[in-house]
């Protein structure tokens, strides 16, 4: 089964981000606008516990323990174009994203989506078991150092189901 890029509904990213803040007095969540100006963001969605996760597409280029690289072998100045970060991935609801739809881009834009979508599907089978073993790792608590550097992965699968239950009796 092939990854597939996504867009995350503004508003349930904020939900997220208030509910890990609230608890931990800081989020990793990662911010999809600035200065009231929708950043373009995408992810790949895996099913972890039940629910499906949507990993962030990054810029950083810095090779970490729970990134993947995206590279792109056939640029001879710049193979790096960013990271999967897992760390960072977060539980999502199918009607809080839309699969990006690269013909709405920009020709040049168009064709570097594709080209790091051809290569994600490319190493799937590494980005679903880096995501699994990121996922393990933080649930387990046994690094430290990796917990804090995370999303607290059980507090937003609560706060996932509770803004679904909200949105459904009409609470937000």
């Amino acid at each position: 089964m092939d990854l597939f890029f996504y867009d995350v509904d503004a508003e349930y990213v904020k939900y997220l981000k208030a509910a890990e803040t609230a608890r931990r007095g800081f989020t990793r969540v990662p911010d999809i606008e600035y200065q009231n100006e929708r950043k373009m963001v995408c992810g790949v969605v895996l099913e972890m516990n039940g629910y499906k996760y949507y990993v962030p597409v990054s810029s950083y280029k810095k090779k970490q323990p729970n990134n993947l690289l995206i590279c792109l072998e056939d640029d001879r100045f710049n193979q790096v174009k960013g990271s999967l970060r897992f760390n960072y991935m977060f539980p999502v609801n199918d009607k809080y994203i839309s699969r990006r739809d690269f013909n709405r881009e920009a020709p040049g834009r168009k064709e570097f989506l594709r080209r790091q979508w051809v290569y994600c599907n490319s190493i799937k089978d590494d980005i679903k078991q880096m995501a699994a073993d990121t996922y393990n790792s933080v649930i387990a608590g046994t690094d430290p150092t990796l917990v804090n550097a995370s999303c607290d992965f059980r507090l937003l699968e609560e706060a996932a189901g509770q803004y679904l239950r909200d949105c459904s009796l009409g609470h937000l």
